[in-house]
């Protein structure tokens, strides 16, 4: 496991700064959802991660790589708004599957499953994106859905922490999908005494968008 860095438009982010992001997030009631997600922090907290906290966790959908959110006009956030309003009519609320936890090569995450509705839901909000700006608000194929429980920090030895990941039982949990979270994500650096930075997110909340409703 080596440290995370966040990155925009193929660039190491600019710390603080901004960006627009489509996240869905657990809901309230998706409790063995925050069970599994606590269970997974108790063991990430020997090692060099920044555990994401509850009101954080989040699986990312797509994020609007256009420009920095200070770049995005308030018309083109009403137009991304409306286009999403739009499209998200066509898919009705599903549950994933999250699990196993896995130490990957920055962090930690739960993998999801079954892949469709979230692609589907992907394929919705880029088809949005280009219909606001172009091909280039979409940055990369991003890879399988996953929700992020921490970002590594500095180098270590993953084996040990997917030992005891393993261990962790029940090992899965159901997540509602039935909105998504339009966000304004920063990342900011912050200096460790030991020597280089531990990147942690926040965000502001632009627009909620229910899934299946008119």
């Amino acid at each position: 496991m080596k440290a995370f860095s966040p990155t925009f438009q193929g660039r190491e982010w600019k710390s603080g700064s901004g960006a627009l992001h489509l996240y869905v997030r657990p809901e309230p009631t998706d409790r063995e959802f925050y069970d599994l997600a606590a269970a997974c922090r108790a063991v990430m907290g020997e090692y060099p991660i920044w555990c994401v906290p509850d009101d954080l966790v989040h699986i990312t959908i797509e994020m609007d790589a256009a420009a920095p959110s200070s770049g995005i006009s308030t018309d083109e956030r009403r137009s991304l708004i409306a286009a999403l309003k739009a499209r998200l009519t066509r898919i009705k609320p599903f549950t994933v599957l999250c699990g196993s936890p896995l130490a990957g090569r920055t962090g930690t995450v739960l993998d999801t499953h079954p892949d469709q509705g979230l692609v589907a839901l992907q394929n919705l909000v880029r088809n949005a994106l280009w219909e606001v700006h172009d091909t280039a608000a979409i940055s990369s194929g991003g890879g399988r859905a996953h929700a992020s429980l921490g970002y590594a920090y500095d180098s270590a030895d993953s084996d040990p922490l997917q030992s005891a990941l393993r261990r962790i039982t029940p090992s899965h949990a159901p997540l509602t999908v039935s909105r998504l979270h339009l966000l304004d994500v920063r990342w900011t650096a912050h200096p460790r005494p030991e020597g280089g930075v531990r990147w942690e997110m926040d965000w502001d909340p632009v627009a909620v968008l229910p899934l299946g409703t008119a």
